[in-house]
């Protein structure tokens, strides 16, 4: 079960969509099957997936050359500049 639905908070907020009949007699017969109402149905399986895609590791895409260039950097890193030096010992 998700923490969403543990939490007791005002519902002072609104969600308002637009559906076609078919989608919203599928979003009732599922909601039918789940025991709930369509509303707490949507909520949830929203917060569900909401939960899952926040969670998920961000994926940054980058071009062969840019990868190889970064793990250069990280093997082979440049010596630190003056003004790093400084800051090194300001605040060690």
């Amino acid at each position: 079960m998700s923490a969403h639905a543990t939490n007791v908070a005002r519902k002072d907020e609104r969600v308002n969509l637009r559906v076609d009949a078919k989608t919203k007699a599928m979003l009732v017969r599922a909601a039918e099957i789940s025991g709930t109402k369509l509303t707490e149905f949507l909520v949830q399986t929203a917060l569900d997936r909401a939960d899952r895609l926040v969670s998920q590791p961000k994926v940054t895409r980058v071009s062969n050359e840019e990868f190889f260039r970064v793990l250069d950097l990280i093997e082979n890193p440049p010596a630190p500049t003056d003004y790093l030096v400084e800051a090194m010992q300001r605040f060690s």
